[in-house]
């Protein structure tokens, strides 16, 4: 076994040794049966011990938190209550929270030090003799009935950004607190475009929008206005359908680094690659940050989760957290793609997942059918979600329906969704042998208007920040609600 594996195990022996010793005392070690166990106890031991949990499983502490009970999942009171999407859950559970610790926290803001390090190790320090634009949602947080306060992770975690790191930080704390994306994009253009900008970071879909409203302003290409922009970290969807599109306004030499945080956890970061090369590399685990980290292959019984350090390469796995804001062996609701010992990549939710008749297509395999089908047609996309069409009464066979916004729409719309079923049939089996077998009909396109996704998440009141339509999903709930939208507005 590699050292480097030798050392991942270790580390993540002693959190979880710590991790027990300080939560099996607490209400949440006793309802979960941690209180049983020693700070000893194997991993083998707690797993076969300590069932997988969901979010159902801590609402009612939760509540207590939230109240401004102490010692209930953590040590103390809740530092902060961080707002997470409703697509982390069922499609009508609405918004949620997860109780951050001051221990949480700390794991968050070493994740995105440890982005920043990997950033600087590949692109030098010449990045920091400009400014970091962190790309996130309000930092505006209000407090609950209790006083805890409650609010986007990014705004929670903006609030404890370093004090050396300050003086690099924008696009400053007046407007990184403004909630209206369309007014804060308008303020970060007026703030920002003449600065020497050096990094930018967050989701794709919103850096491009923010490229393209720079662009717009200021009748300049974006190497340009920004000459010095050398970094990128990235995170939140799949980046290989944006690639073309962030090539049209970065330099090739821009260095990459992926991100996969969570309100729950920093999970992983990814090593440097360049934009130019359009070769996204492995994410790294973060199995030295304060979290026990388990990965359960799918279809096995609980307690067959494994480390880190003894991922399969090539099998999907569902994530499990244990973390120090009282979480324990926690489903995230994430599928990733083992790499080898120790290296992922992000693979889409469990929820997204598209299997009309069993052909298992993950997250990941629609993002890179569609980034081939772009290469294969010459389109670019700006937005896309996947649906099903199920099979009823007057057909007995389904399809996959892509709701697409196009950035440049393909000259030959039937050769693009051709595109798209060939790579599917090359990249998943059992999609190909259910296409084969004339169960699943061929995929069908919805071509939408430019600005379809931006004015739906603006009538839902999520535009911008950390907001962004699930890029599939296993039933028609959000397709029928963006079918809904359209002939609402025509």
């Amino acid at each position: 076994m590699p050292a480097s594996i030798q050392a991942s195990n270790a580390c993540q022996a002693g959190i979880l040794r710590h991790l027990l010793l300080t939560l099996g005392p607490l209400p949440v070690g006793r309802a979960f049966g941690v209180d049983q166990l020693g700070p000893d106890a194997t991993a083998a031991a707690f797993r076969a011990h300590v069932p997988v949990t969901r979010y159902a499983d801590y609402e009612a502490l939760f509540a207590r938190v939230a109240r401004g009970e102490a010692d209930v999942l953590f040590p103390g009171v809740a530092a902060a209550l961080a707002q997470t999407s409703g697509t982390t859950s069922s499609a009508a559970a609405g918004e949620r929270f997860i109780p951050q610790s001051e221990g949480l926290l700390e794991h968050h803001l070493a994740g995105g030090s440890e982005s920043l390090a990997r950033l600087l190790s590949a692109s030098g320090l010449r990045l920091m003799a400009g400014k970091l634009m962190m790309l996130g949602g309000s930092t505006g947080l209000t407090p609950n009935p209790q006083g805890v306060p409650f609010g986007d992770l990014s705004g929670i975690i903006a609030d404890r950004v370093p004090i050396w790191l300050r003086p690099w930080h924008e696009p400053g704390g007046g407007i990184a607190f403004e909630a209206d994306w369309p007014r804060k994009l308008a303020r970060i253009t007026a703030r920002c475009a003449r600065q020497d900008i050096r990094l930018v970071s967050g989701i794709p879909a919103w850096m491009l929008m923010l490229f393209a409203h720079l662009e717009a302003a200021r009748g300049l290409p974006l190497h340009q206005l920004w000459p010095g922009l050398r970094g990128c970290i990235h995170g939140g969807h799949a980046i290989e359908p944006f690639i073309t599109r962030l090539q049209s306004h970065l330099r090739p030499e821009t260095m990459m680094v992926e991100v996969y945080p969570a309100s729950e956890a920093f999970i992983a970061v990814g090593r440097p690659w360049r934009l130019g090369d359009a070769a996204p590399a492995a994410l790294d685990l973060l199995t030295n940050h304060g979290v026990f980290l388990e990965f359960l292959p799918e279809g096995a019984p609980d307690d067959t989760a494994v480390g880190a350090g003894e991922l399969a390469p090539g099998q999907v796995y569902r994530v499990l957290l244990t973390t120090p804001a009282g979480l324990l062996r926690y489903e995230l609701g994430d599928l990733v793609r083992a790499e080898g010992p120790g290296q992922v990549r992000f693979a889409g939710r469990i929820k997204t997942r598209i299997s009309v008749f069993g052909e298992h297509v993950e997250g990941h395999c629609l993002a890179e059918a569609l980034a081939g089908a772009c290469t294969d047609t010459g389109a670019t996309v700006a937005n896309y979600h996947v649906a099903p069409v199920l099979p009823g009464p007057q057909d007995a066979r389904g399809r996959h329906e892509w709701w697409v916004e196009f950035a440049h729409g393909p000259t030959d719309p039937a050769a693009f969704t051709s595109a798209l079923d060939t790579r599917l049939k090359l990249a998943v089996m059992d999609y190909a042998a259910h296409r084969d077998g004339g169960q699943l009909l061929a995929p069908s396109l919805v071509d939408l208007p430019p600005g379809t996704f931006d004015r739906y998440l603006a009538a839902k009141g999520k535009l911008g920040g950390q907001h962004k339509i699930p890029q599939a999903w296993p039933d028609r709930t959000i397709a029928d609600d963006l079918a809904l939208h359209l002939r609402t507005i025509a």
